[in-house]
Parts: structure tokens; C-alpha cells; sequence
């Protein structure tokens, strides 16, 4: 197949370096892609690295993916800008990052929904490619490619190595990811602190927080383990979502034949992505076990206590959605409709 430049770019040259997309070479589309995962992460390895590899070989080198990991183009909170304003042509997003501008998207992360990631990961992508597609992503410029959900989020600690009841996490400050992390952490009794992943290593070390809300195959790619005392293991705090978005302008401009193929392997990276990451957490914990790393099993009891007081965090979430004008519950009705397909 022939693929042709989808856009011509003019002007001075600082624009053309920000309008990431035309090749200079008539045949050859050059698709820049952005994320916040360094090389290393299990993130990159999923998504950023197979998707360049497979459209790079489908197209027979016809359209070439430029990587820009590890934050070079934008920071994590400054991706979905990023490819809006076309300096990437495509960023996987987290939706932590994004909430002023994709609010209703956060019912995936809230927690409780699922103990499956790759269910979870189907459903939202359901979701964003039915019910959220022009409310929250073509409004913003952007179309999703592929989607996903991390599994269940776990506690962490620099120095506790016990959780033997919910009052044991009274006053706690942990890292939490975004409004539904710190929403989260309130509902336990703790004290949500934002940092990104990046700085999560500095934050345990120098005490800046006591512990996190985090997912445990992610943690190797900053050494957060060489910080860490103890991670629980069935707990079930939300979630992040992230989604690889494609800037609307770009994406009409590329030919069909470009489109459909970009399509198909978009679908099954993100098929793929959710079901290796939900693997890679079995193995994360084989490796934080090893490492001398007390794994927690929360009993039935403190399971039971962490159920009760996250329900109000579902409720709070909906309040929140209709203080903005937003039909939240339509949103997450939709979500678990999926969920129980």
C-alpha cells in the first residue's frame, strides 16, 4: 500500500518543529508519539513500543513512529495539550492528569468496579469509543485509539508493615493519583498527597508521604521498591486510566487504507496491553517478595471496613459530576453495563 504526507507544513520554523506530523518526504508519514513511560516501564513495553513496531512493519516502512518517552515532548499533566496542539501527533494520556478536561472519563478509575483488568479495560474502551467519543475527546480535538485500565491499585508503605485495621491508616499520607485517588485516600481516613510517579522514589525517601495508592508492576521503573517496606495485595483502590489519543486533525488527514490499519493494530494493543500489564502484577509481586518486601494480605474483616467507607467515594464522585453540570451516573451506569456484558 501508498501511503501520502497527510499534511504539508508552512510557516516559520519553530511552528514546523511544534506540528509534529508531515514527513518531508512525499511518501513517508512520520507520526510522532508521546508518553510519560520511560523505556523501562512496563507501560512503554505494552503500548508505545509494539505500536511503533507494528505500524512501522504493516506499512512496510511507509509511515515511521518517532518515540518520545519518559516525558521529553510533555510533562505527564501537559500530554493531552501536547497532542491537541499538535507538537505529538499521538500521547497515551493518563486521566488523572486530565480531569478538568475529561471528567466523566474518571469513572473507570473509581474503586469496587472490577477485579479484572483486562474486563475492565474492554468495558472502557466500550465506553470511550460510544458514549464519551464527542463529549470528551472530539470536543477536546482528540480521538482514542486504544484504551486501557491498570488492575486494582494497592497500598504501600516506607515504614508501616501492618494493616490490621482500617484505623490504622488514620493521618497516613499517601500519594494518591489524581481527584478519584485523593477521594479515595479521604474515604480511608488518610491524607492524600499529588506527586507524580516520577517523583515518587524522592517523596518515600525523604518522608514527603508515608506511603501510596499505586499499581505494583509500574514500580521498578522508578526503583520505588528500594524505598518500600510493605504493599497489600488484594486490595481494590480504584484504578488509572490511560488512553493513546490521536490529534482529530492529523487523523482525517492520513488515508484511509493508513486509518484502517492504524485501527486494527490500535485494537489489539490495547487487547494486548491490559491483559499483559494484569500478568506482569503476579510477577511484580514475585520480585517485591524477593526483594524482602512484606506483602500484606488484608483480612476479610479489613477488607469489609475498606468496602464500607469507599461506597461514599461512588456518591461523592456523582455529586461532584452534577456540580458541574455532568450526568455522572448516566456515565458510570453505562461503565457497569459494559462490565456485566
Amino acid at each position: 500500500m501508498k501511503f501520502v504526507t497527510p499534511t504539508k507544513i508552512a510557516g516559520l520554523a519553530l511552528a514546523a518543529a511544534l506540528m509534529a506530523t508531515a514527513s518531508q518526504a512525499a511518501d513517508k508519514i512520520v507520526l510522532k508519539y508521546a508518553d510519560q513511560f520511560p523505556l523501562t516501564h512496563t507501560g512503554s513495553k505494552l503500548s508505545a513500543q509494539p505500536f511503533k513496531k507494528m505500524i512501522e512493519e504493516r506499512s512496510n516502512g511507509a509511515i515511521e513512529v518517532q518515540l518520545y518517552p519518559a516525558e521529553q515532548l510533555a510533562k505527564a499533566a501537559g500530554l493531552l495539550d501536547a497532542v491537541k496542539n499538535r507538537v505529538a501527533d499521538i500521547a497515551m494520556v493518563g486521566v488523572v492528569y486530565v480531569t478538568d478536561k475529561m471528567p466523566l472519563t474518571s469513572a473507570v478509575e473509581l474503586p469496587g468496579l472490577f477485579t479484572d483488568g483486562v474486563e475492565g479495560s474492554a468495558a472502557f474502551t466500550k465506553l470511550a469509543q460510544n458514549d464519551l467519543l464527542n463529549t470528551e475527546y472530539l470536543r477536546n480535538g482528540v480521538r482514542p485509539l486504544f484504551t486501557m485500565v491498570t488492575p486494582p491499585y494497592q497500598l504501600m508503605f516506607a515504614k508501616k508493615t501492618e494493616v490490621n485495621d482500617i484505623s490504622d491508616l488514620a493521618g497516613v499520607k499517601l500519594r494518591a493519583a489524581g481527584a478519584t485517588g485523593e477521594l479515595i485516600a479521604k474515604a480511608l481516613g488518610a491524607v492524600p498527597v499529588r506527586v507524580p510517579a516520577s517523583d515518587l522514589y524522592l517523596a518515600l525517601d525523604r518522608g514527603t508521604v508515608d506511603g501510596a495508592i499505586y499499581n505494583p508492576p509500574s514500580l521498578f521503573a522508578y526503583k520505588i521498591e528500594e524505598v518500600l517496606s510493605a504493599i497489600t495485595t488484594n486490595a481494590s483502590l480504584g484504578t488509572v486510566a490511560f488512553a493513546a489519543f490521536v490529534n482529530e486533525d492529523v487523523w482525517k488527514g492520513l488515508p484511509e487504507d493508513a486509518r484502517k490499519m492504524i485501527s486494527e493494530v490500535s485494537q489489539e494493543i490495547g487487547t494486548n496491553m491490559a491483559a499483559k500489564f494484569a500478568a506482569a502484577t503476579g510477577g511484580a509481586y514475585k520480585k517485591l517478595d524477593a526483594a524482602g518486601i512484606k506483602l500484606i494480605e488484608l483480612t476479610p474483616e479489613v477488607q469489609a471496613q475498606f468496602t464500607e467507607k469507599l461506597q461514599a467515594v461512588e456518591a461523592n464522585w456523582i455529586s461532584q459530576m452534577e456540580s458541574r453540570g455532568l450526568d455522572g451516573k448516566a456515565t458510570l451506569d453505562a461503565y457497569k453495563a459494559y462490565l456485566a456484558e
